[in-house]
């Protein structure tokens, strides 16, 4: 009876490890500097990225653009998005399959068939401006290193 019992602690154990799967690379979505964080980063092996990202900001930001890439510089890739998104104190901008943000590799070239289960390395850039900043300010940027699993 000791023995039964002992293997089924076992085998529980073993499940929750295959569930859990401690042994691989954790996922992390993380901003350089204060004012956005990221939730539940995901890539598509179409290239495709989903996250959420939230403003922390202290007041209203207009979030024009994002972009995705492989490249690990910590230049910002230039942008010329005109339309933006109005994201509230606390709120937060949805990618997803209608707000989509395709990811790149270090050439620039669009990431279109990744290996699924495959670990994708890489950096967000989203470009904003504050909402009480005018037409002519300089468009500012944040940046974050983005670790996720290929789904």
């Amino acid at each position: 009876m000791t023995y039964g019992w002992a293997l089924l602690v076992i085998v529980i154990v073993i499940a929750i490890l295959l569930v859990m799967n401690p042994f691989s690379a954790p996922q992390s979505c993380r901003f350089d500097q204060i004012g956005f964080t990221c939730d539940a980063p995901a890539l598509a092996a179409t290239g495709q990225l989903y996250v959420r990202i939230t403003n922390g900001n202290n007041n209203a930001v207009k979030i024009y653009e994002v972009k995705c890439t492989q490249a690990k510089t910590s230049s910002a890739p230039a942008s010329a998005a005109t339309a933006f998104k109005l994201v509230q104190r606390q709120d937060y901008y949805q990618l997803n399959d209608s707000n989509k943000v395709q990811c790149t590799d270090a050439t620039g070239a669009t990431l279109a068939s990744l290996a699924k289960g495959s670990e994708f390395s890489g950096r967000i850039w989203v470009y904003y401006r504050n909402e009480e900043d005018g037409s002519d300010y300089p468009m500012r940027t944040a940046s974050a290193n983005l670790v996720t699993k290929v789904v």
